[in-house]
């Protein structure tokens, strides 16, 4: 059965936000928000972007080994009020250097497209890191 490019794109925004959020949860699965730092069970936490998801060639940029990191978890209340952009951009450059956020906001203003293959790629990709990860 063919997949369509919305349904491939729904499977690998689950695929990288189960990745993130895991991922930077500590052994008892605790995770801090990006922007709060409230801590709770990355099950519980949403994994918010600094760039709207509607910017493609950001929407699943996360590349922390480039500092290139347009998600990480933040609790509902933060993701819900707009993201905290202002603070997860200021938290970004603290962690990556002075001037990630700036780079990433240039990044989301190119013209991207993908594939339902590169789609699919991606997705696999994420789900096999998280499969790896520990508990």
């Amino acid at each position: 059965m063919m997949i369509t490019k919305s349904k491939a794109k729904v499977k690998l925004d689950k695929a990288l936000s189960d990745y993130v959020r895991k991922s930077n949860a500590d052994e008892f699965g605790q995770v801090n928000c990006f922007t709060c730092t409230a801590r709770k069970n990355w099950k519980l936490v949403d994994c918010g972007h600094f760039i709207t998801r509607s910017k493609m060639s950001t929407r699943w940029l996360y590349k922390p080994e480039e500092g290139m990191v347009n998600m990480m978890p933040q609790c509902k209340q933060c993701n819900l009020t707009g993201g905290q952009q202002y603070l997860f951009a200021k938290r970004l450059d603290v962690i990556y250097g002075e001037g990630t956020a700036d780079k990433i906001l240039r990044k989301s203003n190119e013209t991207t497209k993908f594939s339902i293959a590169e789609l699919q790629e991606m997705t696999a990709y994420y789900n096999d890191l998280f499969r790896k990860l520990p508990g």
